[in-house]
């Protein structure tokens, strides 16, 4: 029997529908009733997380606490919440969780590992996620290959991030976000983890050269196969 999959969403919400979107397109079902059940909170209200990571905001804690219970109230039996950012605070929420709560910066990294053997990856989030080194901690225990954007670009990988959020045109976003990518390819980069979930939305419209690691894609596999559901492209 199929478990239904809680989305604790809103960070941001373009970011949340593009997850539900990956899920139910990568689900190999025949009929409406052979795909998952989905119930999402998408609570946009979820303070700041990098301002939150930095010190300098409130602790998100209580509002991830919040979308944990109102989801396992409506009836999900695992969680997934494709902001890599909020992980980090993931060891004070998770404890609010009665259901498995799926740990999104281990399966990137396996992914990586898995996907991309040998290769080195260009490492792309949030300034909280790059500060703390929420993806490069388990990238690193596994001993993937991989390099970091300069400060420079991550600052332009923050604005771009930002300009996504805001709706600006995206093929503005992409074409910055493309010199980024070619600047990092100079200095070794194989392919790309898009590591937080307006990144995966600006490589969409990125075409050609690029690899990419998508972890709302990733994160999206983890969810359909935790469920019971089938993954579209297993075996």
């Amino acid at each position: 029997m199929q478990k239904a999959l809680g989305i604790v969403g809103g960070m941001g919400p373009l970011a949340t529908a593009n997850f539900m979107t990956q899920v139910i397109e990568n689900t190999d079902a025949g009929s409406d009733q052979e795909h998952l059940r989905i119930y999402v909170d998408c609570h946009s209200q979820v303070p700041d997380r990098v301002t939150a990571l930095m010190g300098g905001g409130p602790d998100i804690t209580p509002a991830i606490a919040e979308s944990i219970k109102k989801l396992e109230d409506m009836g999900a039996g695992v969680l997934a919440m494709p902001c890599i950012t909020a992980h980090a605070f993931y060891s004070k929420f998770v404890g609010h969780a009665s259901v498995p709560f799926l740990y999104l910066p281990d399966i990137v990294a396996k992914s990586c590992m898995n996907d991309f053997p040998q290769k080195t990856a260009g490492v792309l989030s949030t300034a909280g996620t790059a500060k703390f080194r929420i993806l490069l901690e388990p990238i690193e225990a596994l001993n993937v290959p991989h390099i970091t954007p300069d400060q420079s670009e991550q600052d332009e990988v923050s604005r771009l991030i930002i300009d996504v959020k805001m709706g600006k045109d995206m093929n503005k976003i992409a074409e910055d976000f493309c010199k980024i990518l070619d600047a990092m390819m100079a200095r070794g980069a194989d392919y790309f983890v898009l590591g937080c979930t307006e990144l995966p939305v600006i490589g969409n419209y990125c075409q050609g050269k690029y690899e990419f690691l998508d972890t709302t894609l990733e994160l999206a596999k983890a969810s359909i196969l935790a469920c019971g559901g089938r993954w579209k492209c297993e075996g």
